[in-house]
């Protein structure tokens, strides 16, 4: 589990000490470490390094602390047991640097750039629990994030999990500072960290299903093609639609009637099962060609795979619905 930490001089502590374990195995020379900076020489180059640490380092953290008073011409890294993928985005256009607990090092100086992951024998201690584990823990998220004023319950959620599943899930979410006391999503943190386990895999087809059939029942549409009929500032014409079917078997029978395309730059459409099974038993009414439309919260999980565009459309959206 992820180390408690409960004093803000002792988190800035552990983060210096877990800092300079991994500048030095990558290579760099501490010259001193002084609150709340590190004298730091890389050959002939010497800089100064501000520590900036974190719990959990998710985009709206970073921007929270990239506002923070730093010293002129200082590096500021902010150090943390996990830093998702869009934080490291976020950080990486503002400058920053960042150590991720998990193993992963990236600091920008004066003439030097340290890109890499660190050993596992320098990591410090036990590596933090993923907040989110298998397909319970996607499912929980997602619930969540849909219906965000709604606590979980672990006896009634629906979900097809046991209690103890549930709770075991929702305690690592709280731990990871993504879920509240009160049991309620924080958000856009919990988004960005389901972002990061959201990976449908997708069979390409060579033919269009036809939502009007009693085969393609229980299927909607989500990614780009949903993204615009909920009002998304992105161009769909001709788009090709990702469907979401109930599950793997269902994925088998398309594949054998509708074929299977080449690779995606062929194909006329997609059909995945949902991370969440509650993406194809909740979808919206039908909106698109009759197919029923996925929640707003996974198509935005889809655009969000996008780490270009997709996340730049995200930035005027926040869950559950709708924004743009």
């Amino acid at each position: 589990m992820a180390r408690t930490r409960t004093r803000t001089d002792d988190l800035h502590a552990q983060a210096v000490e877990d800092l300079v374990a991994a500048l030095t195995a990558a290579g760099l020379e501490i010259e001193r470490a002084d609150a709340p900076s590190l004298k730091v020489r890389f050959d002939d180059v010497r800089f100064d390094v501000d520590v900036v640490p974190v719990a959990y380092g998710t985009a709206t953290r970073a921007e929270d602390v990239m506002d923070g008073p730093r010293g002129t011409g200082h590096v500021p890294v902010l150090v943390a047991d996990r830093v998702t993928a869009d934080a490291r985005d976020r950080l990486t256009e503002a400058g920053w640097g960042w150590f991720d607990r998990r193993g992963s090092l990236r600091v920008r100086g004066p003439g030097v750039l340290i890109d890499t992951n660190v050993p596992a024998a320098v990591r410090p201690g036990q590596a933090p629990d993923d907040p989110i584990r298998g397909r319970a823990g996607i499912a929980i998220a997602y619930r969540l994030l849909t219906h965000p004023s709604k606590p979980m319950s672990t006896t009634r959620s629906g979900l097809g999990f046991a209690p103890s599943t549930i709770s075991d899930a929702l305690k690592r979410l709280r731990s990871a500072g993504v879920v509240d006391s009160d049991g309620l999503p924080v958000i856009p943190e919990l988004f960005w960290v389901l972002a990061e386990r959201w990976a449908p895999e997708r069979t390409w087809l060579s033919e269009e299903p036809d939502a009007t059939t009693p085969d393609t029942a229980g299927w909607c549409v989500s990614g780009t093609v949903a993204a615009a009929e909920l009002g998304a500032p992105i161009v769909s014409a001709g788009a090709t639609p990702d469907l979401y079917v109930p599950g793997p078997v269902v994925v088998t029978i398309a594949a054998r009637r509708y074929g299977v395309a080449r690779d995606a730059s062929v194909a006329v459409a997609s059909v995945a099962v949902a991370p969440a099974r509650e993406v194809t038993d909740e979808a919206r009414p039908p909106v698109h060609q009759a197919w029923r439309l996925a929640h707003p919260v996974a198509v935005a999980l889809d655009l969000a795979q996008d780490r270009a565009r997709g996340r730049e459309i995200l930035e005027d959206w926040s869950p559950p619905e709708r924004v743009w």
